[in-house]
């Protein structure tokens, strides 16, 4: 009988020193899975977030260039009215692109550069 105590004595010590080292490997195991999964996430995070700044550029960019066509545009529409709509306007457009002047007027005309 004492041996067969001295045997289970045993036996339970083999048996929790097992059950250590299975689970010493269950948790290495575990980690390892994080690991590759955090790296797996990181390596397909990494490209979308360059390609996410590359597109916020060119959106940056896109919505600078309407504004300075949308202005463009807005002093366009005013040019044309002022032509349309105002003789003074008219008039001072055409003595400074065009050699035009009225009868007894001297023109005195200083070139841009």
């Amino acid at each position: 009988m004492t041996r067969k105590i001295v045997n289970t004595r045993k036996n339970v010590r083999r048996l929790k020193a097992h059950t250590r080292v299975i689970q010493a490997t269950n948790r290495a195991l575990f980690a390892v899975i994080l690991l590759c999964l955090a790296v797996g996430f990181f390596v397909s995070y990494l490209p979308q977030k360059k390609q996410l700044q590359t597109l916020q550029q060119q959106l940056a960019s896109t919505l600078e260039r309407e504004a300075q066509s949308t202005e463009f545009l807005e002093n366009i529409e005013i040019t044309l009215e002022s032509l349309k709509n105002d003789p003074t306007y008219l008039e001072i457009q055409a003595r400074d692109r065009l050699p035009w002047y009225r009868p007894g007027e001297t023109i005195f005309r200083i070139e841009r550069e």
